[in-house]
């Protein structure tokens, strides 16, 4: 299961959508999109590009009017910022906001979701935001079998909550959690207006990205952003997009475009396996990817995952690298389907990788193996493509010492 956070506009957005209520958020990239914003109360402002406790930066403004959001933006949008992630410094620009109405109120509270392998968590507290880390003792909470849902009864229980506009919410926000596939959904807080509407003040959520293609249709308009300091190439974009519309495993992360040494197919730990031995053999400048292509990916999303790896390999015009198809055993992945395919994708760039002095190195192994090893040997040298090829017969990482560089 892949987990994947999403911007805070989004998961508002989709929340509110749920229980049929009008959502006020507006996200904004520039400083021209607040002329756009039609609010009649002040606004709050802070940036939403997957990185947290923002208070603490100073880069939360509450009760602003226009003219002064306006002039809060510019002081900030595109320029670096130093944030602490994993005890590590890292800077890098603004450029995504969410802006929503200022909202008086008076009480406060937290509310998180989390999900474990066979029931869900669901904690609660009066104390709020920042304050939250310091007074955990105080956070209460349910567990929730994953067959079962929550009741009124259990929030009074074990929340001491009579308020019934709070119990409503938070069963809510519990059903939301769970039909949204969120992994972890966090409120910190949530309030009501003076007309008892909830207010979402801040919103974290987690989602399960592997679900994307059965919650396509709820997830279609969703924005899935990198790290706050990460920027993906176009090609990662790509592969991305396709793992999404699939139930198969594609990822595809760039180490060092100049790099020689080039990985197509793998499952799972194999990956790391292989990339380990490759790092014991003193390779490790030479390592252009990390990658998987697993669990069964139909003919479309192997020949064209295939296709963006051989055109980022072809990119950087360096002669005499290697091009590893690699796999050990995986009975849920046809050897034949997936040879067929990428034999598909060989064909389109063999003038390419002949004159790169490209070699493939293969090593394969499960039913119908041998003959289908064959005919990716034979379709190489048809094509003129130095190739050599391992079977079950040898040690999973033996090929790998035919890289010479």
């Amino acid at each position: 299961m892949a987990q994947v956070w999403i911007r805070e506009f989004d998961a508002k957005n989709k929340f509110f959508e749920k229980i049929w209520e009008i959502y006020k958020w507006q996200k904004i990239k520039s400083v021209e999109d607040l002329d756009y914003i039609n609010f009649d109360e002040n606004i709050v402002i802070k940036p939403d590009m997957l990185f947290w406790k923002r208070w603490k930066y100073n880069l939360v403004w509450v009760n602003l009017n226009k003219i002064e959001a306006k002039k809060w933006l510019e002081g900030r949008i595109w320029k670096e910022i130093e944030i602490e992630s994993n005890w590590k410094k890292i800077k890098w620009k603004l450029d995504t906001f969410i802006v929503e109405p200022f909202v008086k109120h008076n009480e406060e509270y937290y509310i998180s979701f989390d999900s474990d392998r066979n029931w869900d968590i669901i904690r609660f507290s009066e104390c709020w935001w920042i304050d939250i880390e310091e007074n955990w003792e105080k956070v209460k909470e349910i567990i929730i079998p994953v067959n079962e849902d929550i009741s009124d009864t259990k929030i009074e229980k074990y929340f001491w909550v009579q308020n019934n506009k709070i119990k409503y919410i938070i069963t809510k926000l519990f059903i939301f959690f769970r039909e949204f596939w969120s992994t972890y959904l966090e409120v910190n807080p949530f309030c009501f207006d003076e007309k008892w509407n909830v207010v979402i003040l801040d919103m974290v959520c987690k989602i399960d990205d592997c679900c994307y293609y059965l919650q396509k249709e709820n997830w279609q308009w969703i924005e899935f952003p990198n790290w706050f300091w990460y920027t993906e190439t176009e090609s990662e974009k790509q592969i991305e997009k396709l793992d999404r519309w699939t139930w198969a495993s594609l990822k595809f992360k760039i180490l060092n475009p100049d790099a020689k040494i080039w990985t197509l197919l793998s499952w799972w730990w194999w990956s790391l396996v292989i990339t380990d031995t490759i790092w014991s053999l003193w390779f490790t400048d030479e390592l252009w990817n990390y990658w998987e292509c697993s669990w069964n990916p139909d003919k479309d999303s192997t020949r064209e995952y295939t296709k963006i790896i051989l055109e980022e390999m072809l990119r950087n015009n360096k002669k005499w690298k290697y091009l590893i198809i690699w796999w050990a055993i995986a009975n849920f992945t046809h050897i034949d389907k997936t040879f067929q395919w990428i034999i598909e994708a060989l064909e389109i760039y063999k003038d390419k990788l002949i004159k790169q002095d490209v070699k493939i190195l293969c090593r394969r192994w499960w039913i119908n193996d041998k003959k289908w090893l064959k005919i990716l040997e034979k379709a190489c040298k048809d094509m003129k493509i130095p190739v050599s090829i391992a079977d079950s017969t040898e040690y999973m990482t033996n090929i790998l010492k035919e890289i010479k560089l």
